[in-house]
């Protein structure tokens, strides 16, 4: 240890740098600590979700039946700041049709889950059984099902579903 304390006093310019090279990488992480904490007021960030939509009747003979009514899907801002939907509902992204998702329209009502939505906020999209159906009969059995939602600065957002054929099942039985 001695040996090494002479070492460094005989050499000024290695203990120089190295105390220089300390300093920079300092330096450099202070900056990058600065710039995420400046950016965080500015985050945007989405959860998406979804559950199937059932409906429960009651006959004359108070016997208690149920029917698939369809998906809901859901978007909640767990972001500091606006973001406005441009798109949200399902999407597909099948190798036979190209590499963007394609999107799943509403056949039987209008698509409702545009806006601006804020902190804490969610918005909703809802898909009759019958108007799925029809669309995912237009794609291979391997295509996957995506919750989808997109926004008017680009991004989008993406939580996966499932295979079309599992989809397909789900929402092909009838609920006793």
């Amino acid at each position: 240890m001695d040996n090494f304390i002479i070492w460094c006093n005989n050499n000024e310019g290695f203990a120089n740098m190295l105390l220089s090279i300390i300093g920079a990488v300092l330096s450099i992480i202070a900056i990058i600590v600065s710039i995420k904490t400046a950016r965080l007021p500015y985050k945007k960030a989405l959860k998406l979700t979804s559950y199937y939509d059932i409906c429960f009747f009651k006959d004359s003979n108070d016997v208690v039946s149920s029917q698939l009514k369809g998906i809901s899907v859901n978007a909640i801002n767990i972001g500091k700041r606006n973001i406005n939907l441009t798109f949200l509902g399902l999407a597909i992204k099948d190798s036979s049709h190209g590499r963007k998702p394609k999107k799943l329209v509403k056949i039987s009502e209008e698509m409702t889950g545009k806006g601006i939505i804020a902190p804490t906020e969610i918005k909703s999209e809802s898909y009759l059984t019958k108007d799925v159906l029809f669309n995912l009969n237009k794609f291979s059995e391997d295509a996957k099902v995506f919750i989808y939602a997109s926004d008017s600065e680009g991004k989008e957002y993406f939580s996966a579903m499932g295979k079309v054929k599992k989809v397909k099942q789900s929402l092909s039985k009838q609920m006793i």
